[in-house]
C-alpha cells in the first residue's frame, strides 16, 4: 500500500470483505477488517458482563475529574475581582 489515502472502491470493497487484487491492495487493513467481522473465539469475551457492568456504574457515579461546574456546584461569586493582564494587549 502506498501512503495514499485509499480511494472510494477500494475502500467499500475493504469493508464489504471483498479483497481487491491489485498491487495497491492493503493487506494488513483487509486483514484486520476480516478479524473485526470474524465470530469471538472461545473465551475471548470471558468477563465481558462484568466490564460492561463496571464501565456503566463508572459512568453513572460522579467523577473526581468533573469540572465543579459540571457537577452542579456553583462558583463563588467573582465581583470585584480583576483578571491578570494579558501580556502583548
Amino acid at each position: 500500500m502506498t501512503s495514499e489515502a485509499l480511494d472510494r472502491v477500494t475502500s467499500e470493497r475493504l469493508l464489504d470483505g471483498r479483497l481487491v487484487d491489485s498491487p495497491a491492495n492493503p493487506l494488513p487493513v483487509a486483514r484486520l477488517l476480516t478479524a473485526a467481522r470474524a465470530a469471538p473465539r472461545p473465551g475471548e469475551l470471558t468477563g465481558e458482563g462484568r466490564a460492561v457492568l463496571a464501565f456503566r456504574r463508572a459512568r453513572a457515579a460522579p467523577s473526581a475529574m468533573q469540572s465543579p461546574t459540571a457537577a452542579g456546584v456553583q462558583s463563588a461569586p467573582t465581583a470585584g475581582v480583576q483578571s491578570p493582564p494579558v501580556a502583548g494587549a
